[in-house]
């Protein structure tokens, strides 16, 4: 089994770490691979993500790259970045071309309807998010990113009055009473179809144990990624690996042949 962490960010994008000490870590604990995937999305709503330059975007990832050469540490240099509703990547041919990888997560929805502060069920939305979810695993990219774990409930959630830990179990919640078996199925579908890969998240521990099997039954191709944003995250991927060894599944994300 491959000691990887696919999914890691630095001060570039929102993380803590800047990359040479997210790959000298990955090196000291033994990562066969890490990938540097910092938040690039032109139409995210945060403004620190939103206003970050091509340029800089390519420069970053190919000191990146170069500095895990020079060290001898295998990493792969992407981005994670949120869709259109249907799908669409929207960066240029030059950004999606320098990425060996790219990360699409559900960062935000397009939905124009009604969201109260505090009320977390709301059916409507969920669905649009559902679908939105369906249509990132038909479109581009290599790995869906933590579909049930760091939902997109900031709209919903009452300024200063819910804990990490609290988010985490609204986000359980949400995923219990949403993300049925007609929604994996068809999720499923799309990301046999389109060979993408479904992350298993270490940082919220997702998705549900029976979800994970379910994906595994049909042979949807699986990753792995702490999604850390502080260095002391990097490589805690435990949890991930425990689930594939004790269901000796070997179905992963291929990055050997990015590097």
């Amino acid at each position: 089994m491959y000691f990887v962490d696919l999914h890691t960010h630095t001060k570039f994008s929102d993380g803590q770490p800047d990359y040479k000490e997210v790959i000298n870590r990955a090196k000291e604990i033994g990562l066969k691979c890490v990938a540097i995937t910092d938040h690039f999305d032109p139409y995210d709503p945060k403004d620190e993500v939103r206003n970050i330059s091509e340029k800089d975007l390519i420069e970053f990832l190919k000191n990146a790259k170069s500095y895990g050469y020079s060290i001898s540490q295998p990493v792969l240099c992407g981005i994670e970045t949120c869709t259109d509703f249907n799908g669409n990547i929207r960066v240029s041919d030059k950004v999606f071309n320098t990425c060996d990888l790219i990360i699409t997560s559900g960062h935000y929805v397009e939905y124009e309807g009604e969201i109260k502060k505090g009320e977390y069920f709301n059916d409507f939305y969920w669905e649009s998010y559902k679908e939105k979810i369906i249509n990132m695993g038909s479109g581009q990219g290599d790995i869906i990113g933590h579909p049930e774990g760091y939902l997109p409930i900031e709209s919903m959630i009452i300024p200063n009055t819910t804990t990490y830990e609290q988010r985490k179990e609204i986000c359980k919640l949400i995923s219990e009473r949403y993300f049925d078996e007609n929604f994996i199925n068809q999720l499923t579908k799309a990301l046999i179809k389109n060979d993408k890969a479904y992350e298993l998240h270490c940082a919220t521990e997702t998705p549900r144990i029976s979800i994970i099997q379910s994906l595994m039954k049909k042979n949807v191709r699986l990753s792995v990624g702490t999604d850390a944003h502080v260095l002391q995250m990097v490589g805690r991927v435990n949890w991930a690996l425990d689930i594939l060894k004790k269901n000796n599944y070997k179905n992963l994300f291929d990055y050997l042949k990015l590097i």
